[in-house]
């Protein structure tokens, strides 16, 4: 799955109408959706998120750094309530991006926790693990609640704090993914290979709770 920013509220449209695209002429490559905290200035949420929904996308990328939007702002609450009654999941980037301020992060795992508890409904994924180089904040405040973490570009943390927000958060809730090309897959998966011992659980990161949250069978 390639997961899309839409750096300005502008190219929502035009960014989803190629997904859609990709998606149908593409057999082994799925794109999710794109959504902007301010599309509401240049376009309808409702309508935009009911497309992409129409075209089996049920997944939409947030990143509050390029977005520059904290994620327990009250003005993302209309797109939370939305994605809400539609079944979409959110996937965030969560934690630091050294391309933007790091000492005013918008993707903190306090943040989120707000998130979680104003909008339990909400799927939401943190990429990298809950909080890129943020993992004593994302065991204290994340681990165990209701939130989706993914392992994209987590090759630096150690292998002992990995297993511990792993283990801490629950093995249902922890999806394979690697920022490629920033990060090589076979490098994500030689870590959970080393770091995960048990065949089934490895199985259920892997591609078993994607499936299970984002109905992998009706996308393909």
């Amino acid at each position: 799955f390639n997961a899309p920013v839409a750096t300005k509220p502008e190219q929502v449209i035009s960014i989803n109408r190629k997904i859609v695209e990709i998606n149908n002429r593409e057999k082994f490559v799925k794109c999710f959706g794109a959504m902007h905290p301010d599309f509401n200035k240049t376009g309808d949420i409702k309508e935009e998120i009911d497309f992409l929904v129409k075209n089996k996308i049920n997944v939409i990328k947030m990143h509050p750094e390029y977005q520059n939007f904290y994620p327990d702002d009250g003005k993302m609450d209309l797109i939370y309530e939305i994605c809400i009654k539609n079944d979409v999941a959110i996937l965030f980037h969560s934690g630091y991006d050294f391309a933007f301020d790091v000492f005013n992060v918008h993707s903190t795992p306090k943040r989120f926790l707000n998130l979680i508890k104003k909008f339990p409904e909400l799927k939401i994924i943190l990429a990298h693990l809950g909080g890129y180089r943020m993992w004593d904040m994302v065991y204290k405040l994340l681990a165990g609640k209701n939130v989706y973490f993914d392992t994209a570009f987590i090759s630096e943390i150690s292998d002992d704090s990995f297993k511990s927000i792993i283990y801490a958060h629950g093995i249902d809730k922890i999806l394979f993914g690697s920022d490629f090309p920033w990060e090589r897959q076979s490098t994500i998966k030689e870590k959970i290979e080393r770091c995960i011992e048990n065949e089934k659980d490895k199985e259920k990161i892997f591609y078993e709770n994607a499936q299970n949250l984002i109905k992998i069978k009706d996308i393909l």
